[in-house]
């Protein structure tokens, strides 16, 4: 299962059309995690399925409709938290975030809101957020396609889940 993950597009559509043109087959889908909904509403032009989120500016400048603040997605055999981030203040710390996952029984995290791609993984076993891990946590940022134009992949094959950072200029 190959994903594309996009966030923070503020009005650039165009990347994400590029980074979806360059890939070698369609994505079987698409997470957008905030800051410009409606840019992404566009990508369901193409028929492949969208799995947004609303960020803190799309509060302001519409897109609302069937996007929440965050959502639980299932990735075969994983629970993905998928937001923006905001609500957790994820460019001063991601405690607060980790531990929503780990309430929530997810060990994908998808977040955006600081513009920067980043990947954290911590192995089972790993104490986090006061809790041993059963099994890996992945904490991944795809950064900003907006500005910037950084974009994130998921491939996902049983338990193996690999992730990748792109840019589409």
């Amino acid at each position: 299962m190959e994903f594309l993950i996009f966030s923070d597009s503020h009005g650039n559509t165009d990347r994400m059309q590029r980074a979806i043109d360059r890939q070698p087959s369609p994505p079987l889908a698409i997470f957008y995690l905030g800051d410009g909904i409606r840019d992404a509403e566009q990508l369901r032009l193409r028929g492949i399925p969208l799995y947004g989120v609303r960020g803190n500016c799309d509060l302001f400048f519409g897109g609302d409709g069937d996007y929440p603040m965050e959502r639980i997605t299932a990735i075969g055999d994983h629970r993905a938290l998928v937001t923006h981030g905001a609500i957790y203040n994820v460019k001063s710390e991601l405690d607060r975030l980790i531990a929503s996952a780990l309430r929530q029984d997810a060990d994908i995290v998808l977040y955006g809101h600081t513009h920067t791609p980043r990947l954290d993984t911590f192995p089972a076993g790993a104490e986090v957020c006061g809790e041993v891990l059963s099994r890996p946590l992945y904490v991944f940022n795809p950064g900003s396609i907006g500005q910037g134009g950084s974009f994130g992949t998921l491939t996902v094959q049983g338990e193996n889940v690999l992730f990748g950072h792109g840019i589409s200029k």
